[in-house]
């Protein structure tokens, strides 16, 4: 059986468990996309992409641009009321584990931004984009102000994405929860205008 039999296994267990209760998270059979975009093992997120996470994640932000390029995510930020914002993140390293962290981890340019609190939001929003990336068709639709709750490591910012509040209902008593557990990030780099994330599924046995 290959990975992906296993993780259509799951989807089609969790459907028969679910019922009614599976309306809620999304249809079973808007998992066939996913399942068709992961056979590369690559999710593409693009600015644009990372644009509607900022404006769905990060209040008072009036106008907002990203660029991808030289493995960097630059973001100008401009604030109704403050001053404008600038700065780079660098993907730096994922942490996923069945039952258990599934955060990524961001350096920040400059470092000294790493304290700034709309800094913080807007990792908190990206890893909110790359949790919709990842498992979108669970998920539901976005919500204004949803992001992922973010920690300092050094001169990294941590998010985790467990807390961003549609995921965090599927880990609570969803049907679907299993099937969540499956899909992991092994990696994530920014390359060809894009934020490319590569999956990891376990192998079966």
């Amino acid at each position: 059986m290959s990975r992906f039999d296993v993780l259509k296994s799951l989807v089609r267990s969790a459907a028969r468990a679910g019922g009614d209760r599976l309306a809620k998270v999304g249809r079973v059979e808007d998992f066939r996309k996913v399942l068709s975009e992961l056979r590369g093992r690559r999710i593409a997120i693009s600015e644009a992409m990372l644009t509607r996470a900022i404006n769905h994640g990060v209040r008072g932000v009036e106008a907002a641009t990203v660029s991808l390029r030289d493995e960097r995510a630059r973001f100008h930020l401009d604030y109704g009321d403050g001053e404008p914002l600038g700065f780079a993140l660098v993907p730096d390293e994922a942490r996923f584990a069945p039952r258990g962290a599934k955060e990524v981890i961001f350096a920040v340019e400059p470092p000294e931004l790493v304290s700034d609190a709309r800094v913080r939001e807007v990792v908190g929003a990206v890893a909110a984009g790359i949790a919709r990336a990842l498992w979108g068709p669970m998920m539901g639709p976005p919500v204004d102000g949803e992001e992922a709750f973010v920690e300092r490591e050094g001169a990294r910012l941590r998010a985790d994405l467990r807390s961003v509040p549609a995921v965090r209902a599927l880990l609570e008593g969803s049907p679907l929860a299993m099937a969540l557990e499956v899909l992991a990030i092994e990696g994530f780099v920014i390359e060809d205008r894009a934020l490319r994330i590569v999956i990891a599924l376990p192998m079966p046995g």
